[in-house]
């Protein structure tokens, strides 16, 4: 199929300040057309950051799984020590509340594959727990949501192909929904979501991909949803807990709000009031003292999605960096390039970049929520404002802390190793995130794995075994 071809308006200051170099001109818009909008139309197009444009998804293609995972999962690994986490006569018993990661998002969706492949499912293999119980896709709907993967292009900035063969059905309606799971679920995480959200429900506002992935979870769904966690406590007497609740919310915030500050919700939710963590649905989940883990935030700076465009590179390319943005009838603002700053995905920026030839001046005007200006970048470091708040509560609760903001740092800055020697690639097309830039392969799902299990051991006295990552991606299949 041709490539789509695609314009994009820049839209020049309203009133310029004196003295300032003139904005580019405008150019025009682009129209997407309906074989356009087919591609990424759908509910599942928020899982993946750019499946709102249909300009930068190429074409639709079919895929079967690639990897071993089952086979992996089935062979037998050293009896696990869980240390202080249960008491004499008790038997182990896991489940897990949190966002995209926790669900299984990889390559902008969800598939059986990812699902069995998330650090939950490898985590519960670790510990030898049998009746740890993904909902996974069924095997004839293996690609679940369908999914994005990378294709090559000459520029070098990204675009990719939507697999869309052998995807699970929807219902339309509002919101439209998904074939109820039948069986035992342990692992209640949502996309776009939290333990938060699977207590607001459908009450939840603008939270639709929240609400689809609900439908999956009818048997939990209840007129007041804390009671929903009542039943599950009803039905499954857990004693650990994975709590990851706070990233894709963070995430949401950076990708949508125009001017990013503490008194934001959906940055600093609880804390902005009371100076704490008090949301109820992580209390009620441990109402009755069970341990667990909860992760740290980590820097939307580290991830692989911030560097599909990168600003140092343009900064060394470009003879000078002149960015605007409307501030919601406040006027224009003016990036002060010296100083650190980011910008959004979107297909504007990939037109931007594209474009620009090295040497000249790289002039943009753009929308308020596209840029992260040096006062959204402090506003919005989880290090500063949040993740402190995180070790806090998991003291209080005598949970393990997971520090994904360490992790994800040092993966970023290059040369992170596994303890078996693996070289971790954090950047764009590396080893540790997929396609959609935020959410890691199943490599970097198994070095998570092994964080976790880490965690656990030092905070609880247990001995779990660590994943060999060079012989789990070699059994596998994953090409490193």
């Amino acid at each position: 199929m041709k490539k789509l071809l695609f314009l994009v308006a820049l839209i020049a200051c309203n009133k310029p300040t004196p003295g300032w170099p003139d904005p580019q001109p405008a150019e025009p818009i682009y129209i997407p057309t309906a074989e356009d909008s087919a591609r990424t139309a759908g509910p599942f197009m928020r899982v993946h950051p750019v499946g709102q444009y249909p300009e930068m998804i190429h074409d639709n293609i079919e895929r079967q799984p690639a990897l071993k995972i089952e086979q992996w999962l089935s062979t037998p690994v050293p009896v696990a020590d869980f240390g202080r986490i249960l008491k004499p006569g008790q038997e182990m018993e896991m489940v897990a509340f949190g966002g995209g990661l926790t669900a299984g998002v990889m390559n902008g969706g969800i598939t059986r594959e990812s699902q069995q492949s998330n650090y939950t499912n490898l985590l519960a293999h670790q510990m030898g727990i049998q009746n740890f119980a993904m909902p996974l896709f069924e095997k004839e709907h293996f690609n679940g949501t369908g999914y994005y993967v990378y294709r090559n292009t000459e520029s070098g900035y990204p675009q990719w192909d939507r697999v869309i063969n052998n995807t699970i059905s929807i219902s339309p309606g509002s919101p439209p929904t998904m074939p109820e799971y039948q069986g035992k679920i342990s692992n209640y995480a949502l996309p776009d979501g939290s333990a938060e959200r699977f207590m607001m429900g459908y009450d939840c506002a603008n939270c639709n991909l929240n609400k689809l992935f609900l439908s999956r979870f009818k048997h939990y769904l209840r007129p007041y949803m804390s009671e929903a966690f009542d039943q599950i406590k009803s039905e499954i007497p857990y004693k650990f807990v994975i709590i990851e609740e706070f990233f894709d919310r963070w995430m949401y915030g950076i990708q949508t709000i125009s001017r990013v500050g503490l008194w934001d919700y959906s940055f600093n939710g609880s804390i902005m009031n009371t100076g704490r963590i008090t949301e109820s649905a992580i209390n009620n989940i441990l109402s009755e003292g069970q341990k667990g883990v909860i992760f740290t935030i980590p820097r939307y700076q580290d991830l692989a999605y911030m560097h599909w465009y990168s600003i140092d590179n343009l900064k060394k390319r470009a003879s000078e960096v002149y960015i605007t943005f409307n501030m919601d009838g406040e006027g224009d603002g003016l990036v002060n390039s010296a100083k650190p700053f980011s910008l959004i995905p979107t297909a504007k920026l990939h037109l931007l970049f594209e474009r620009f030839k090295d040497g000249g001046a790289f002039r943009a005007n753009l929308e308020d929520k596209e840029v992260l200006d040096y006062g959204e970048c402090y506003m919005s470091d989880p290090a500063l404002h949040y993740n402190q708040k995180i070790r806090e509560y998991a003291t209080k609760k005598d949970l393990a802390v997971v520090d994904l903001f360490d992790l994800y740092q040092r993966i970023h800055q290059g040369g992170y190793k596994t303890d078996d020697g693996v070289l971790i690639d954090g950047s764009p097309y590396g080893n540790f995130f997929s396609s959609d830039g935020i959410y890691p392969t199943p490599l970097g799902q198994a070095v998570i794995t092994n964080e976790v299990i880490k965690a656990i051991n030092k905070h609880y006295g247990a001995k779990i075994p660590l994943i060999d990552i060079a012989g789990f991606s070699k059994g596998v299949g994953f090409k490193n």
